[in-house]
């Protein structure tokens, strides 16, 4: 009787208890024959072993071999599937620089989204903001009094241009001032879970400013993602002149200026249409970059390039900004995937009986060339689910892998709710699973509904 409790949990099984002896007998092979083919034709359904542990294996160890980069910290990714395809020393904290501006222009793009202000805005130049007014060897749209400007040619300026000034006026005219700017930029990185992107300004002169290629990737993800089209409007963009003839004050007689992108890129690299550049100091030569080319979108951030001066910085940050994405677009595919239909998921103690999987996320997966045809997609589902189960809940996931080691997975989650069942139900359950769990200690499968 006490070898047998742990299958006897519930007080409705108690007088099955002196059944323990005869189980333990060795002629039971026949007497179990005999009740479960009575017991098959009241149970309909295949009962199944508990949830699976998925365990996952690091894909790093498929990559071909990567160039060298002497960047102190890089990262790259395929933006559709958001494989990682590079990343050298990723979580070293580094000043952004200028790629501060665009958490500027992400902040911009929300506030337009709910309609707090417009492109079209026309912008008051604050005089903090006049290009005479900005700190020595800054970076200039080159605003100055008088001028009417539109929220959207100062968007220009900081894609562009990299306005110091820009940023400073965008500030003002989106939040009030540039402190209030800087909390939303703040908070928005909090909110993609990104703990070493931090801000002080706007303009990413500071030092004090940082990030990580690894973090500053994810948000650039989330960015392009959410707003594709901002690399044709803004980022792509290999020159920029300002003030034009319905800028300028009429009595100021500016000169119109052209700017050549700091993206050197744009111009070198085929299918290259983003991001931006920055240079302070304190971080060296940055480079947030995009590529596509044949339907595949390359995204990757090299911090900390070395140069002695802006030619060869800037030269440097190009060549290795194309290194990579030579052997991001060689040396990888991607590929669809299939996987086995997923079957309806036993559901004890509910008000229904199974539940359907729903397959969420993409079945492009990256791989690299060469490993194409070893690439495999595997159904992992449990084998039943306990009630209540939420509509999304998710409970098992497809797994794509090469030789066991897991380059993309996608979520299984439930396709409705199944809310618990009614007392009644739960005690038949209850009664049903443990037949089920005794017939399968001496192994036997009973179909159950």
């Amino acid at each position: 009787m006490r070898s047998l409790y742990p299958l006897f949990p519930w007080a409705p099984l108690a007088p099955l208890a002196p059944l323990a002896p005869r189980f333990r007998s060795r002629r039971i092979g026949a007497f179990i024959r005999t009740v479960a083919v009575g017991l098959t034709v009241l149970l309909l359904s295949v009962a199944a072993p508990s949830l699976v542990a998925f365990d996952r294996s690091p894909a790093a160890e498929l990559y071909p071999d990567a160039p060298a980069i002497e960047a102190r910290s890089a990262y790259m990714i395929d933006l559709e599937t958001g494989a990682v395809l590079y990343e050298r020393n990723p979580d070293e904290v580094i000043p952004p620089a200028s790629l501060t501006k665009i958490v500027g222009m992400h902040i911009v793009f929300e506030a337009v989204e709910r309609g707090q202000v417009a492109l079209d805005d026309t912008v008051v130049i604050p005089e903090a903001a006049w290009a005479r007014n900005m700190p020595r060897y800054s970076s200039l749209m080159f605003l100055g009094p008088g001028q009417r400007v539109t929220l959207r040619e100062l968007l220009y300026g900081l894609a562009i241009a990299s306005g110091n000034d820009a940023a400073l006026a965008v500030a003002k005219h989106v939040a009030g001032g540039e402190r209030e700017f800087v909390a939303l930029m703040n908070a928005a990185m909090q909110d993609l879970g990104l703990g070493h992107t931090r801000f002080v300004e706007s303009s990413g002169l500071s030092s004090e400013n940082t990030t990580t290629a690894r973090e500053f990737t994810r948000f650039l993800y989330d960015y392009l993602r959410r707003r594709p089209d901002a690399l044709e409007q803004f980022h792509g963009h290999e020159t920029f002149s300002y003030p034009l003839e319905h800028n300028r004050d009429p009595e100021n007689g500016e000169p119109t200026i052209m700017q050549a992108n700091r993206n050197t890129l744009l111009r070198e690299y085929d299918g290259a249409d983003g991001i931006k550049t920055g240079y302070i100091p304190a971080s060296q030569y940055n480079l947030a970059f995009t590529a596509e080319r044949d339907g595949r979108r390359l995204l990757g951030v090299l911090l900390g390039v070395p140069g002695d001066d802006h030619a060869e910085g800037s030269a440097e940050r190009t060549r290795q900004a194309a290194l990579l994405l030579d052997y991001g677009f060689d040396r990888f595919t991607n590929l669809r995937v299939g996987y086995p239909e997923p079957r309806p998921v036993r559901v004890w103690f509910g008000t229904a009986s199974e539940v359907t999987p729903v397959v969420g996320g993409s079945d492009t997966v990256t791989v690299p060339v060469e490993r194409a045809d070893a690439i495999e997609g595997e159904l992992r589902l449990p084998g039943y689910l306990e009630a209540p189960v939420a509509a999304g809940a998710r409970f098992g996931e497809v797994r794509y892998s090469i030789e066991d080691r897991v380059l993309h997975t996608r979520p299984v989650s439930a396709s409705e709710s199944v809310p618990r069942g009614p007392w009644w139900r739960v005690a038949w359950h209850h009664i049903t699973r443990f037949v089920v769990r005794l017939f399968e200690r001496f192994g036997f499968t009973l179909p159950v509904q």
